[in-house]
């Protein structure tokens, strides 16, 4: 399939099928990738990371951090990336983690990336970086095509470095439930991904959970899931009589023919993944609605009674006393649902930073390309958008706020709160 037809697919789903379609009418510029792509592909100067580039540059007309384009991995194509992670602080991008990249390590300092300052770059390309808060930025886009950086490294060397690309690894998921002291247990989730896992997990460890004063819970990097998968874990933040809320916030599906197709589809992938009962029920139930309503527009779904029976069902726990959980703008999705979902309990602190905030428009369903891309794109919107803090972006925020500052990179700041909190209690 020609790349040009693969992106005029892309173009007609942004424009019907997209669940923020009727809301970001003419915000794109379509013409002028297409354009860009037919140019490319005739002086056969394209290639497939190129095209990945170049949509998920389109996609960002959107300002929708709720949707992806990825080039898979193939014996033909390797998708490559700098091989490390920045985030800003003072108009300078701190190195946080290195995976593949091994000249410079965690601290070390990019002052300048193709000759520009950090401070114009943020001027020049602020849709490129998503957000308006530098502890919020992703810089992933802007060093991925660059060419060369200018780093200050550990010995407080500066030094130009060229921009390399390695093959991209893939990483795994963390789900950790262990003690930290006598009366703390300390639950990391990296993600919601695989249901029965996390239920076993915590199904292993209820009786640590019920015997544990505290627990602390790190959700900074939670990149989202299943949402019912940490279900099983929520009902030890609540004490006995407690439930979580069950006012519903009104969410709306585009039952287009094609989302209703590919969420079918979606739904028997589900079935064969997990045999927790909430998500069968979940499925079969949404199964049913797009059934019901195909190709008619946006639909609102009525969950209340789903809802209501999961709160009626709901018990709380009186132990562990007190819980804090460790957000931060990396909490996305499934994730930061978690943390919405747990700040209603009178025993949770949230602390950290807010989390990233794109449940706006949410329910993500995928479409394959040419065997090598995919597309992912929510169908789902909430009839009330989410608020917009002054200070530190959109999201869930935290009940105690701090700043990402360079010593998170020596020590875990957050971490330390936490243990402060417990210790006052």
């Amino acid at each position: 399939m020609k790349y040009v037809n693969i992106f005029a697919e892309i173009v007609s789903i942004m424009h019907q099928d997209y669940a923020g379609y009727e809301e970001k009418k003419g915000w794109d510029n379509p013409d002028f990738f297409t354009k860009k792509i037919e140019r490319l592909e005739s002086s056969e100067l394209m290639t497939p990371q190129l095209f990945a580039e170049i949509v998920n540059e389109y996609l960002i007309s959107f300002q929708d951090r709720h949707m992806y384009f990825h080039l898979h991995h193939s014996e033909k194509v390797e998708v490559k990336t700098c091989g490390f992670f920045v985030r800003n602080y003072e108009d300078t991008l701190y190195v946080t983690e290195v995976y593949e990249e091994n000249r410079f390590g965690k601290g070390a300092r990019i002052v300048s990336i193709d000759g520009q300052s950090i401070s114009s770059i943020r001027k020049q390309q602020c849709a490129m970086l998503r957000e308006s808060h530098p502890e919020r930025e992703e810089w992933d886009e802007i060093l991925n095509k660059a060419k060369y950086f200018e780093l200050i490294n550990e010995n407080e060397d500066a030094v130009k470095l060229e921009l390399n690309l390695y093959r991209r690894t893939p990483k795994k998921s963390t789900y950790d439930i262990r003690s930290i002291n006598e009366d703390t247990l300390l639950v990391t989730l990296s993600d919601f991904g695989d249901t029965d896992r996390i239920v076993n997990l915590i199904e292993k460890h209820k009786d640590d959970l019920l015997a544990s004063k505290n627990v602390i819970v790190d959700v900074r990097h939670n990149s989202g899931g299943n949402a019912h998968a940490g279900n099983s874990l929520v009902r030890y933040f609540y004490k006995k009589g407690e439930k979580p809320s069950s006012e519903l916030k009104v969410r709306e599906f585009n039952c287009s023919d094609r989302n209703v197709e590919l969420f079918l589809e979606q739904a028997e992938q589900f079935r064969n993944s997990t045999d927790d009962e909430d998500t069968l029920k979940m499925v079969e139930f949404a199964e049913n609605q797009f059934k019901t309503y195909r190709n008619q527009g946006f639909v609102a779904f009525d969950f209340s009674e789903f809802i209501a029976d999961r709160v009626n069902e709901f018990e709380g726990e009186d132990n562990p006393e007190n819980v804090i959980i460790l957000s931060d703008y990396y909490c996305a999705s499934a994730g930061e649902e978690f943390v919405g979902t747990s700040k209603g309990s009178s025993k949770v602190t949230i602390v950290g930073r807010a989390t990233m905030g794109l449940n706006d428009y949410s329910d993500l369903v995928s479409i394959n390309s040419d065997n090598q891309f995919t597309l992912y794109y929510p169908i789902s919107r909430l009839e009330q958008k989410t608020e917009v803090h002054p200070i530190h972006g959109k999201g869930i925020q935290p009940d105690i706020y701090i700043k990402w500052t360079p010593k998170h990179i020596e020590e875990d700041i957050d971490l330390q709160q936490a243990l402060k909190l417990i210790n006052r209690s």
